[in-house]
């Protein structure tokens, strides 16, 4: 039987268990970007969004919300689209969300049974060690976590894999540990390690060998939209790690995820600072290649489906030294803050001015008649209406003697709407 393709009566089901900081964004935003694209080749995004699909893990992994978290009941989410892929006439299902991984053997097999008899495939994207320890580092920073990069690979590589951030690391990086929670439920050829290529690779690998394992055409997205999970360069970490300290330790989760990850580190941060990534120091090389054989080792002697080359999980040639891979001065970090906080400024002043025309609207909806208010309307919808209420209007000025005003001269006034950036960059 070919990828992509059940001989059951139902949708093969492709669940892209992560792992956390392997392209897993870029593939998702190409996923969901493009949902009449894919129903026209026969893939259901089940869920209907990618909120959706993060509701129901949470319920997969037995998650209870927090006191006060929007929306945070999700009880039963997961079976009820279960339901919705077995009730579905399409080829292929795909679920994606990072943390799947982090499911225990009781969900991987909740998996399997909530969708029999359909064929569950299970994709694992994984990354070469030496880029992922970096990654990762910020990424629990973006979640709150405010240790530096030496005391993180401390807990990482040289504590106990179940303490500290070592637990959650190694829940999710583990591969065969990870992909043996499945294994006793799932056949080892519907078990696919997906390698993440090498940052010089062109741009397209990654979606191209997901889309050939589960049968979508390549080129039928755009894959120049594709939004990976940018990192964030060194400087803009420590500010961020700096962010975490000053943040209040009761503030919940959830309010913190809103304002700090989802706004600030994922979409104020990014270019606020000088670039240079952080790479693994040298000391730490050693035991990173050593690591990376034997997780390859371990995925060869499982005899699971490999789309891509394991190779890829090696650690490349490192050119940087530890002379260049050094933490920021405090006087970059002082200076990102200052454009962070610019440019957090100018974020603020457009929702005022957004504010402030919603309200004139509001008041002027108040005060005009409704007959008179419909007509407005539907001449902003329909340019033949009006122009006959322009054509109208000027009739009315004309019988009351009153001529239009001329229109302004070329650079007499500004576009109307458009309002001065306050960040330096963009003063020149």
């Amino acid at each position: 039987m070919a990828e992509g393709t059940s001989d059951a009566s139902g949708p093969a089901v492709f669940l892209h268990i992560g792992a956390p900081k392997s392209g897993t964004t870029f593939l998702q935003s190409l996923l969901w970007d493009n949902p009449g694209v894919l129903a026209e080749q026969g893939v259901l995004l089940p869920g209907g969004s990618f909120d959706a699909q993060v509701r129901a893990t949470r319920d997969l992994r037995g998650l209870v919300p927090e006191e006060g978290e929007p929306g945070g009941d999700w009880t039963g989410a997961w079976d009820a689209m279960a339901a919705e892929i077995k009730d579905s006439d399409a080829r292929i299902a795909v679920i994606s969300n990072e943390v799947i991984c982090a499911a225990d053997a009781d969900a991987a097999a909740r998996v399997v049974r909530s969708l029999a008899p359909l064929p569950v495939h299970i994709v694992y994207s994984a990354r070469d060690l030496a880029g992922l320890l970096p990654s990762e580092w910020q990424e629990y920073v973006k979640h709150r976590f405010h240790y530096d990069f030496g005391q993180w690979l401390d807990e990482v590589i040289d504590g106990p894999r179940d303490e500290a951030a070592a637990e959650w690391f190694w829940l999710v990086h583990d591969i065969p540990a990870v992909l043996g929670r499945w294994s006793a439920h799932v056949p080892p050829e519907r078990v696919h390690v997906l390698t993440v290529p090498r940052p010089d690779a062109p741009r397209t690998l990654l979606w191209e060998r997901f889309a050939g394992l589960t049968g979508i055409d390549p080129d039928s997205v755009d894959v120049g939209s594709g939004r990976p999970n940018s990192s964030l360069s060194w400087t803009e970490t420590e500010l961020l790690r700096a962010v975490n300290n000053a943040v209040d330790d009761d503030v919940p989760m959830w309010l913190y995820h809103r304002l700090v990850t989802d706004l600030l580190a994922l979409q104020v941060l990014p270019g606020q600072g000088p670039s240079g990534r952080v790479r693994l120091p040298a000391d730490r090389r050693a035991w990173a290649e050593v690591q990376a054989k034997e997780l390859v080792e371990a995925v060869r002697r499982a005899g699971w489906h490999v789309v891509g080359d394991l190779a890829e999980l090696l650690p490349p040639e490192q050119a940087v030294t530890d002379e260049e891979n050094r933490p920021p001065e405090r006087d970059a970090i002082v200076e990102a803050a200052s454009h962070t906080i610019l440019t957090l400024l100018d974020r603020i002043a457009g929702l005022r001015q957004e504010v402030g025309v919603l309200s004139a609207e509001l008041r002027e909806q108040r005060g005009t008649a409704l007959p008179k208010l419909a007509a407005r309307r539907m001449s902003e919808r329909n340019p033949a209406v009006w122009r006959l209420r322009v054509g109208y209007w000027h009739m009315v000025e004309r019988l009351k003697g009153i001529e239009p005003p001329p229109p302004p001269a070329d650079g007499e006034a500004g576009e109307p709407g458009v309002r001065p950036r306050l960040t330096r960059r963009a003063a020149g």
